[in-house]
């Protein structure tokens, strides 16, 4: 009875020490962008558009020292420059955390459509 119990134990101590993480949505965003636009007299609907773009930005946590934490304007200019535009619209913003036994990770993802309001021209 006593051995079952040690090995439950060392099984359960195993297994919160090989991977824990954590996944929340921070929120959603109708329009966000990092960079300087006029939209006075900007029709979204009718400009360049790429759906489903994900940028992320993340930083290391090495024996439970975070190096650095990850900006949400670092995920949003990551997005932009994939989609190769300016403003992103219906933005969902995510973030993550992930522990391996002494190292791990802290992610921030964006992802929504990416316009490029100046219609290709750069």
């Amino acid at each position: 009875m006593r051995t079952t119990r040690i090995l439950v134990s060392a099984a359960a101590a195993a297994a919160l020490l090989s991977q824990t993480g954590c996944a929340m949505r921070q929120g959603d965003m109708t329009i966000v962008s990092t960079r300087n636009v006029n939209l006075d007299r900007v029709d979204l609907d009718s400009m360049p558009q790429v759906r489903q773009v994900t940028g992320e930005t993340s930083r290391p946590i090495i024996l439970f020292i975070p190096l650095g934490y990850p900006h949400l304007e670092d995920a949003i200019d990551d997005a932009l420059d994939k989609g190769d535009g300016d403003v992103m619209t219906d933005a969902v913003i995510h973030t993550d955390g992930y522990w391996l036994l002494l190292f791990g990770e802290n992610k921030i993802r964006v992802k929504g459509t990416v316009i490029d309001t100046k219609g290709g021209t750069k």
